[in-house]
């Protein structure tokens, strides 16, 4: 990222000039050095970028990346581009970013494609900051007349089809299949696999089940609602870790579940149920 473009940019959102001063210090004075062999190299400043862990950068790039949101908007318009309308023309819809993770919603014309290309294009050069096409994809909403390949070639990026993944959720796809939540499934199978090799105690699986398999899907079961056979895979998953059940067989189960499952006070180890953890997540918003 260029350091005068973020300068540029500050200045016209009116930052005071003391406070832009501030800021270019705290972003051109640091200086820095790299590891060969082992061995530091000598100092040099940081003419580009932002330093990662600094608290100050998350802001400073989401102040850079929000002119990219208001090219698109002035695009728009003056009909440039055309995203996904409402309200009978009311409300038009362009783009969705998070940080630097963007959806863009145009509509399939190659005049449209092509200007939103060259928005990205002079928002490369204006900013420094470099789009990674490789890592980008088109994908058809609703059904239009194919077209995707031609996009794609216009865009330089490759060609998808839903469910993609977006800030680690699938797009697309139906929350009430069990295909939805493999990607849960699998990251608990996985962290499972690595401590099964490891000698536990009872008290040592509790921990681990309550502290980091509960928090595994709670980022999907915030927005949508489990089903009841993926709830009871998750519990399953828990149940014969806890117990200590091997590939080859099952070790006994001494206490129901359910029991366990319980609130200290009612005489369990409060592990809680799915189904319940994810009615109380959802709970917020209502």
């Amino acid at each position: 990222m260029d350091h005068s473009f973020l300068e540029f940019i500050m200045e016209e959102m009116g930052f005071g000039s003391r406070w832009r001063q501030w800021m270019k210090w705290c972003i051109t004075t640091p200086s820095i050095s790299v590891l060969v062999n082992g061995s530091p190299t000598a100092e040099f400043s940081v003419e580009r970028g932002l330093r990662q862990g600094d608290p100050l950068s998350p802001f400073l790039f989401n102040l850079v990346v929000e002119s990219l949101s208001g090219c698109f908007k002035k695009a728009a318009g003056l009909g440039l581009v055309r995203g996904v309308v409402f309200r009978e023309g009311e409300l038009q819809v362009t783009h969705l970013q998070y940080t630097d993770d963007t959806i863009l919603f145009v509509e399939p014309k190659a005049e449209y494609i092509v200007n939103a290309r060259r928005i990205l294009r002079c928002f490369e050069v204006a900013s420094g900051l470099r789009i990674n096409f490789h890592k980008s994809c088109v994908v058809r909403v609703g059904n239009p007349r194919g077209g995707e390949s031609d996009w794609a070639d216009i865009l330089k990026c490759k060609k998808a089809s839903f469910p993609i993944l977006y800030l680690g959720m699938p797009l697309g796809a139906r929350p009430s299949s069990k295909v939805f939540w493999k990607t849960v499934l699998a990251r608990i199978e996985k962290r499972l696999s690595l401590w099964k090799k490891k000698f536990l105690s009872k008290g040592g699986r509790l921990v681990l089940i309550k502290a980091v398999l509960a928090s595994i899907p709670t980022y999907f079961m915030s927005i949508f609602k489990v089903p009841v056979n993926v709830a009871k895979t998750i519990e399953k998953l828990q149940r014969s870790f806890f117990w200590g059940d091997g590939c080859e067989k099952r070790k006994v189960h001494a206490v129901d579940w359910n029991s366990i499952c319980k609130s200290k006070r009612k005489g369990g180890l409060g592990v809680g149920r799915i189904v319940d953890k994810n009615c109380s997540l959802l709970a917020k918003w209502v």
